[in-house]
């Protein structure tokens, strides 16, 4: 009887070790598809309207937020659409969209956007839209950062205007690979309160 109870006792011992093993190999694989995941937040902001929707994404993901800066900043005069003579106006007029364009203003901060994108696995990527489109300087970036194997999330502000195909064409430009998934992003049309920006962040 005794020797049968040993048994028994072996067999519970080994049937709650086992047990035990599997529970802490789900707790890990859980832990680690549960990886907090990286996350990088450039915008570029003319007017001061995409800075203030870039500012909630980053509460929202607690990611890292930096500012696209040109090396030429725009003045106000720069920004004056009535103006034929104007820079907005005249990178317009380059050629039939900004993808197509020739014109890639400098980015005074280039290496720090791409050193902080390198380690990210979401790059949200914020604009005004001009014309329907992103503007040159979002060219400039997307084309010397290393997009490969990120999700890509575009967002953008505008009066009027949609996202229309401005991420797509943004896309045609960028350091991409197959294992990049870009999405198609949105538009906002004006700065909307946090709660409503934690909510979308949510469905990325």
């Amino acid at each position: 009887m005794k020797f049968i109870m040993k048994n028994i006792a072996c067999m519970l011992s080994f049937v709650l070790a086992f047990i035990l093993v599997f529970s802490f190999a789900d707790i890990n694989v859980q832990a680690a598809s549960g990886k907090k995941k990286n996350v990088v937040v450039l915008y570029f902001s003319a007017t001061g309207t995409t800075k203030g929707v870039a500012q909630r994404i980053q509460k929202a993901t607690n990611g890292k937020l930096i500012e696209i800066k040109a090396s030429n900043p725009y003045t106000d005069a720069d920004l004056n659409y009535g103006n034929p003579d104007s820079r907005v106006v005249k990178e317009h007029e380059s050629a039939s969209s900004p993808a197509k364009s020739k014109v890639r203003p400098k980015i005074s901060n280039i290496k720090t956007i791409q050193n902080a994108v390198k380690k990210a696995d979401v790059v949200y990527i914020g604009y005004p839209i001009w014309w329907g489109e992103a503007p040159h300087i979002m060219y400039s970036m997307v084309e010397k950062t290393n997009l490969k194997g990120k999700k890509v999330v575009p967002f953008c502000t505008s009066l009027s205007s949609g996202i229309g195909n401005s991420g797509s064409h943004l896309r045609t430009r960028a350091k991409i690979s197959s294992k990049t998934k870009w999405l198609k992003g949105r538009n906002f049309y004006q700065v909307p309160s946090q709660k409503n920006i934690n909510k979308w962040v949510k469905t990325i």
